[in-house]
This record gives C-alpha cells, structure tokens and sequence, in this order.
C-alpha cells in the first residue's frame, strides 16, 4: 500500500528534475518552480482521494491512481530526445513503473478484495436496522 506512496514520491521528485533540465531548460526558476509544485501537488491530491477510496472499498478507483503514473511515464519518455544523464532518465523511468508493478502485486489486490468485503459487511450491519424500521432508501 505505502510502495505505491513512495513510488509516487520519487516520480514526482525525478520528474520534475528531469523535465526542469530538459523541456524548462530556457525557462525561469519562478516558472519552472511553481509549475513543479503545482503539478506535483496535483498529483498528489489526485493520488491520495484515490488510494482513500480504494481503503474504504472502492477497488476501481486504482485506476486513477494508474492514470498518475502513466501521465508521469508518458511526459518521461519524450525526454530521450534531448539525451539526459542516463542514470536521471532511468530512475525517472524506473519510479512510475515500480508503482504500477505495486499497484498490480497480488498484496495489493488481496487488500482491495478484502477492502472490498468490509464494505459490503459494513453495509449490510448498517441497512438491517434500517431496513427492520421501514427506512431503507430503496424500500
């Protein structure tokens, strides 16, 4: 669950490196700084509603968090035109991509099944008394 975290972490962080020295290698620090934090700040939100609702038992909301990560491994690979350090580029690859073998790992697929039956359980404890009262909304 924390890999996927991490692995987002390290993306932002060599993404941002790698993008600030090859596509906003003209720009200003001012521009270059602020359009960093903000997409990475994005990311962030967009990750974090999305692994919340995957723990409260939404499994197809990791999609989303797939989403992020390909975004990031798709503004990457454009980056081998301007031929970066390859150790910077390889790790920028190699980040998106172990979040994406986290995200698939039989771990965090047992997690979002069992994530998944205690919400349903959860339901079912909440409707009965409702359902018994007359007060169930589809009742």
């Amino acid at each position: 669950m924390f890999g996927g975290v991490l692995a987002l972490c390290f993306s932002i962080a060599t993404a941002g490196t790698l993008m600030n020295l090859t596509y906003f290698a003209d720009a200003s620090d001012d521009f270059t700084d602020s359009a960093f934090f903000i997409a990475g700040g994005i990311a962030c939100v967009i990750f974090g509603i999305a692994q919340s609702l995957v723990l409260h038992g939404y499994p197809g909301w990791v999609w989303l968090q797939v989403g992020v990560f390909m975004s990031y491994l798709l503004l990457v690979v454009p980056t081998i035109i301007y031929s970066p350090d390859h150790l910077l580029f390889t790790l920028t690859l190699l980040s998106p991509l172990t979040g994406l073998l986290c995200l698939n790992s039989n771990r965090q697929r047992e997690m979002r099944r069992e994530m998944l039956e205690i919400r349903h359980k959860r339901n079912g404890v909440i409707a009965a008394p409702l359902k018994k009262q007359g007060r169930w909304k589809w009742w």
